[in-house]
């Protein structure tokens, strides 16, 4: 019987561009996974420390070769919950130092994958920049939260920081309990554990106001909740304020 031989990560992004350089001859006959998923007892399994030079070697690799449009594919690509998303990379990595940069638009399986979950956390963070909801704090500080399909926070940060540079904001990604704090020029993430928020007076006086021109402009008969679903996917539902009663 022959048996897959899979090789374990930190899970961090240096880790896995470690184990493309230490593995990158074995990537078609090897997995890489993260060390929190749990394997087979059958299955041969060996764990890959991390390095950051060897990460750095790849990543510079990719850049002078590709560009870092093709880099920031490859973390849209990290980002996501998808199973086998080490493996995509690895062999879409390979796949491009061999045969070139038509290797990522070629009818491939893997390359094929590597463009739809690419393009799939491309397409969530494009909407959050439009539906992200801030409220104000107690102290003036802007609060947003949401729970995104992908891991994206890293991603969606810059664009509100250019947005908003003279503000104090905190974008909380609750489902995987972490955040980033902006204030004055510099961006901080860190993990939270819990979350106790008391909005300003104006702000609870603004959403209670919106809530009440919602429900008046509101005809219960004319309701489609169809057509609200595909101009706004539910998944972004939980945090509006109307949505909240």
């Amino acid at each position: 019987m022959n048996s897959s031989v899979y090789f374990k990560y930190d899970g961090t992004f240096e880790g896995l561009m470690t184990a493309i350089f230490e593995k990158y001859g074995e990537l078609e006959q090897i997995h890489i996974v993260c060390e929190k998923e749990q394997m087979n007892f059958l299955l041969t399994e060996n764990f890959i420390k991390t390095d950051e030079e060897k990460a750095e070697r790849v990543l510079r690799g990719l850049k002078k070769s590709f560009g870092v449009d093709f880099i920031r594919r490859v973390m849209y690509v990290f980002s996501t919950p998808f199973e086998t998303k080490e493996d995509v990379i690895a062999k879409t990595v390979k796949g491009m130092f061999l045969y070139g940069k038509g290797f990522l638009f070629s009818d491939n399986e893997t390359p094929t994958e590597f463009r739809r979950l690419s393009k799939r956390v491309g397409s969530e963070n494009h909407s959050y920049k439009g539906l992200l909801r801030f409220r104000e704090l107690e102290g003036g500080i802007l609060f947003a939260e949401f729970k995104p399909e992908n891991d994206i926070l890293m991603f969606l940060a810059p664009h509100f920081i250019r947005r908003l540079p003279k503000e104090k904001f905190v974008i909380a990604d609750t489902a995987r309990k972490k955040c980033v704090f902006y204030s004055d020029g510099q961006a901080e993430f860190m993990e939270i554990e819990s979350l106790s928020l008391k909005d300003s007076d104006s702000e609870e006086f603004f959403k209670e106001a919106w809530k009440k021109f919602y429900k008046t402009v509101a005809i219960d008969e004319r309701r489609n909740e169809k057509l609200m679903i595909s101009n706004m996917p539910k998944r972004y539902w939980e945090f509006l304020p109307e949505r909240e009663d």
